[in-house]
């Protein structure tokens, strides 16, 4: 078993390839991990793989099945999604999986699916899988994606194998984006670093550069937390002008101050993608930080309710540096 474009993990890596080598694929799998980290592209090889007409070198990106598998036409995958802004799996979902699951694969030796479990799927919609998962059918395989295990239902998660999947060491992904996007040495390296080896976020930031600039001014903004005021302001002042670029910047603070939360508290799961930022917070203590994460989710719902922003931007940087709480 091969995993062409997913870096770094060799221990997922290596009991998948033991798995799949001895015969014995288990029926769920569970990869968790913050966004961008490849849950989807690692799903992917792994289904491309269950149906690889070449099981010594699969997937071999030849045959026809890996053909019609990367085009999404393969009648032996599915992908299960769920609806909203949260992707959060539905009850409807899942029921029309429970109606497919039953037939027999048309071509391969296994009906795969791909579940996208999104960020709280419904506790029915949970139940509901958890019965399929109990007593699968014959050669169907279940691979449910989905950011932090903590959000799976433990009855789930006993009976899945899970693997929780982690960036690459930042030289590694920034190796991979020369090769493969032609980018230059000097800047894919300083984006490894921004993004902490994450390759999906690497990618999102050299592909959108708003995305690039608001990562950027999120970390900046989360490092001067603990610095004078003057150094907040100076970092936050191009958020002045630009509603959508303050958004953005919030949205990825109140990921930041979340992982530095997490890891405070002893936790694991990242889905900032910004290491640094969050370890730069380290010293700052639970409560402070659970206030910080509130103050920007608070002034993000303002903003979107059309308020003065500059006058935002002066409250929010005031209220990141009070040291009230600590």
């Amino acid at each position: 078993m091969k995993f062409p474009g997913f870096l770094g993990n060799a221990p997922v890596k290596e009991a998948l390839i033991r798995a799949f080598s001895a015969g014995r694929f288990p029926h769920a799998l569970l990869f968790h991990g913050e966004k961008g980290v490849g849950k989807r592209t690692l799903a992917a090889l792994t289904a491309k793989a269950l149906v690889c007409r070449d099981p010594a070198n699969a997937p071999c990106g030849v045959c026809p099945s890996c053909i019609r598998a990367k085009a999404g036409s393969h009648p032996d995958i599915r992908t299960i999604r769920g609806s909203g802004a949260s992707g959060a799996l539905s009850v409807e979902a899942v029921g029309r999986m429970l109606e497919d699951a039953y037939r027999m694969p048309e071509e391969a030796a296994y009906n795969v699916y791909i579940v996208h479990l999104g960020t709280g799927a419904q506790p029915a919609a949970q139940n509901k899988l958890l019965k399929l998962i109990e007593e699968p059918p014959q050669g169907a395989v279940f691979i449910l994606l989905c950011p932090t295990a903590e959000g799976v239902l433990p009855t789930i998660r006993s009976r899945a194998q899970i693997f929780a999947l982690h960036p690459p060491e930042p030289e590694e992904a920034a190796q991979w984006l020369c090769e493969h996007k032609g980018t230059d040495p000097e800047k894919a390296l300083e984006l490894a670093r921004l993004c902490g080896g994450n390759l999906g976020r690497m990618q999102e930031e050299l592909e959108d550069g708003a995305a690039a600039q608001a990562m950027r001014l999120a970390c900046e903004m989360a490092a001067a937390v603990r610095g004078p005021g003057h150094g907040l302001l100076k970092a936050a002042a191009p958020l002045q002008r630009d509603r959508a670029l303050f958004r953005e910047t919030l949205e990825r603070l109140e990921l930041i101050f979340r992982d530095a939360w997490v890891q405070r508290s002893g936790g694991g799961s990242q889905l900032s993608g910004a290491p640094q930022a969050v370890e730069a917070l380290q010293n700052l203590s639970l409560r402070r930080l659970t206030a910080l994460g509130e103050l920007t989710d608070g002034l993000r719902q303002k903003l979107d309710r059309n308020a003065n922003t500059a006058l935002l931007l002066t409250c929010y940087c005031a209220g990141l540096q009070d040291k009230g709480i600590k």
